[in-house]
């Protein structure tokens, strides 16, 4: 795919508009050669809308209040990177291509948020291999699994106005959340998570499965995004009310949480070849998002 070539893609809004924009003959950051043996070819570079807008990120963060960042195109050393078994191993493969593929190193990707790390992934995936993508879904009526193909130039960005009209949920001056629980009447406050914390995520989850413990994946994400109770900041505490959130309460909480995270629409329509039950489907990160078969 050559998106120089897919102008006509890209809109200069960023409510439900393709991530990935090519750069433009404007660009501050001209695309780099490729190496230094004289020839003419350059890494092509792109734009990508980021989720998040750049206002979650805090004063002297690069991306504060930048609504895109620039990424060149993946290449054979980015390739290399996503099929080294030493980090493959580390589960340090992803972080590695996406700071080798940012064009401003100023930018420690690993405190990038979440969402908007997903949308680098989604514009670098297509420039790679194509907007093509399929994968192993399972049918959430019948239970059959198949392939379906999912087109990624259909990825867009979620609205970041979800909380408005919540009367429960309020937006803080330091851009944290504050959700109030309607079991338990607590107030706790959320925070956006970023790369740094998705590693921790795996170290712990790695470390559980390597001492034999039961996995405990969801209460460790909410200990991650969970920063205050009723005003307490005390881990201890929060801790304590993790384990004791009343289960209407903890689904509640995490449907919010999702709902006003800044990440990308990867939703798309599915069709059952078997019993032809129609839904929606989020695109999946499987084995072959980044390690096409063929």
């Amino acid at each position: 795919m050559s998106s120089r070539n897919n102008q006509d893609r890209f809109g200069s809004g960023l409510e439900d508009k393709p991530l990935g924009s090519p750069t433009d003959a404007g660009s501050q950051t001209p695309p780099q050669p490729a190496g230094n043996s004289g020839l003419s070819f350059v890494v092509p570079t792109e734009v990508v809308e980021l989720p998040s807008r750049g206002i979650f990120y805090p004063e002297g963060h690069p991306l504060c209040g930048e609504e895109t960042i620039e990424i060149k195109h993946m290449t054979a050393k980015e390739e290399d990177i996503l099929t080294s078994k030493a980090l493959l191993k580390k589960g340090l493969a992803l972080d590695r291509m996406i700071q080798s593929i940012v064009v401003n190193k100023s930018i420690n990707t690993d405190s990038m948020l979440t969402g908007d790390r997903n949308a680098i992934m989604m514009s670098a995936r297509a420039a790679a291999y194509g907007e093509d993508y399929e994968a192993g879904v399972q049918c959430p009526a019948c239970g059959e699994q198949q392939n379906h193909e999912f087109n990624l130039s259909e990825i867009s960005c979620r609205p970041l106005d979800k909380h408005e009209g919540l009367t429960n949920v309020s937006k803080l001056p330091n851009n944290n959340f504050e959700i109030l629980l309607p079991r338990s009447g607590v107030n706790i406050e959320v925070r956006m998570l970023t790369g740094k914390d998705e590693r921790e995520l795996l170290k712990r989850t790695e470390k559980r499965k390597r001492e034999k413990l039961s996995e405990n994946m969801l209460t460790q994400q909410m200990n991650l995004f969970i920063v205050a109770v009723n005003g307490d900041t005390n881990k201890r505490t929060i801790d304590k009310f993790i384990q004791n959130m009343p289960a209407f309460d903890s689904r509640y909480m995490r449907t919010v949480y999702k709902s006003v995270t800044p990440d990308i629409n990867s939703a798309q329509e599915f069709t059952c070849e078997f019993c032809d039950h129609v839904a929606e489907l989020e695109v999946p990160f499987t084995t072959e998002f980044f390690w096409p078969k063929s």
